[in-house]
């Protein structure tokens, strides 16, 4: 008995002394980043020449006037707060040059925005041509006043016609696309040098096919997995048909990151923890685009498909980012995975989003890992935060332009960072609650005013 009580006596040591090893491993090989507060005060450098400083939007969120799936989904009771509806948004499509006059006035360079593909594409095979010219005219300002733009073809809306055949689900989905970007790339490429195909495809296939809160409504992993590889198809065949069109631009998609970190650095179960989320959320999109071989670990329909088409068609990586989390292993929460804010910043989204924090090393460690990843260059294409009490979007500004700075010190080619949002507008099932913008809406009278955070991004703007 002594013997046995020996033996297991070793065994627990060596378990000990492994599972600690491999977390001192761990530490040692991801060390924590932490911005003095000297840093986040000291004046921050000059941008280099060609930097992108510019707002982002998306034409659902503030056009008004719109009829899509979301449209639709918004008309059924209990999918939006407060019953909101973006049938006038913040009426940006009636108000494009006085939206641009605002750009000018805060310093930005950039402009990206999407084009409503419900809009210019009604019926299946119909073109709307004032629509078009609408879209033409917008480019033409911004060129007018030295702003960059940068242009999105799909930030989450579908036409009716094709949702109702499935949406990216549809088999037809990515040469509808397809068709869409070509069109685009022969209508506007003259005036537009940097295309988004996709916008968040994680989100949009999470929400409309995992947690059913955004259109279509469904939970279905098999429906997941089938959206996901449509996305993907309809970015190849996208991109394909940009290039063919619009020789000579560069096309990236937009990609919602958030940091999962270990909540203890000590425990290997919560690296495993935060391993696991970032390997789900942050990387199965670009990883395809990498390596033309698409893998999604989704509980329940798994994908892992040869795509070979997939591989150089993305130029540049686009980074969206808004939250960090901290992860544990937690046996009784879904997946075994419980996630917690840290200390920075937290933003005023609430509802049912996970909880996090914003932290400017959060942003700086995304950067670092995405250009490890891909070696392609890197627009910050949306970063900000919900700020109703206009106290928390200077300071974020600040920090995320520290970020990208010392990125670029250390030889990142980070080119551009693109604030969300220009203004207050349609927060998808938040509806107006959450404000984002460097401009106030006012609701009654959709005027524009400065808000929170627009004199710290002026400042920082490119001279």
């Amino acid at each position: 008995m002594r013997r046995v009580l020996r033996v297991l006596a070793v065994l627990l040591v060596v378990l000990v002394a492994v599972w600690f090893g491999v977390c001192g491993w761990l530490v040692l090989r991801h060390p924590p980043v932490r911005f003095t507060e000297e840093e986040l005060q000291a004046p921050l450098r000059a941008w280099p020449g060609g930097f992108l400083w510019g707002t982002a939007t998306a034409a659902h969120q503030i056009e008004g006037g719109n009829h899509n799936d979301w449209t639709r989904f918004e008309a059924a009771a209990g999918h939006v707060e407060n019953g909101d509806s973006s049938a006038v948004a913040a009426d940006g499509w009636n108000r494009m040059l006085e939206d641009v006059a605002l750009m000018r006035a805060i310093g930005a360079n950039a402009y990206r925005f999407s084009i409503e593909w419900s809009r210019l594409e009604p019926a299946d095979g119909r073109w709307d041509e004032a629509a078009w010219a609408r879209y033409g005219g917008l480019l033409k300002a911004l060129r007018r006043e030295r702003i960059t733009p940068m242009v999105t073809l799909l930030h989450f809306t579908l036409p009716l016609w094709l949702a109702d055949r499935g949406g990216v689900t549809a088999p037809e989905f990515p040469a509808r696309f397809a068709r869409f970007a070509s069109e685009a790339g022969r209508r506007l490429g003259p005036d537009v040098d940097l295309w988004i195909t996709l916008n968040e495809p994680n989100v949009q296939v999470y929400q409309g096919y995992v947690s059913g809160q955004w259109p279509p409504a469904h939970t279905s992993p098999a429906e997941a997995a089938a959206a996901w590889v449509g996305l993907l198809r309809a970015h190849a065949a996208a991109a394909a048909a940009l290039r063919a069109a619009d020789p000579g631009c560069a096309i990236g998609v937009a990609n919602n990151l958030l940091l999962a970190e270990p909540k203890s650095r000590l425990l290997l179960t919560d690296w495993i923890a935060a391993d696991r989320v970032n390997a789900f959320w942050d990387w199965p999109f670009e990883n395809a685009l990498r390596d033309g071989r698409a893998r999604l670990p989704l509980p329940g329909a798994s994908v892992d498909l040869p795509m070979p088409e997939l591989r150089g068609t993305a130029d540049f990586f686009g980074l969206n980012y808004y939250f960090r989390h901290l992860v544990r292993f937690a046996p009784g929460q879904p997946n075994g995975i419980a996630m917690e804010p840290g200390p920075g910043l937290r933003s005023e989204l609430g509802g049912n989003e996970p909880p996090g924090d914003s932290p400017p090393e959060a942003l700086y460690l995304l950067l670092r890992e995405a250009w490890r990843r891909y070696q392609r260059p890197i627009y910050v294409t949306e970063g900000g935060i919900a700020d109703d009490s206009g106290t928390l979007r200077g300071p974020l500004i600040r920090g995320q332009a520290l970020a990208i700075q010392r990125a670029q010190a250390e030889g990142m080619p980070v080119r551009g960072y693109l604030h969300w949002s220009l203004y207050d507008n349609f927060e998808w099932d938040k509806g107006y609650r959450p404000r984002f913008g460097l401009f106030r809406v006012d609701r009654a009278t959709l005027a524009r005013t400065p808000a929170g955070g627009a004199a710290e991004f002026a400042a920082l703007a490119p001279r």
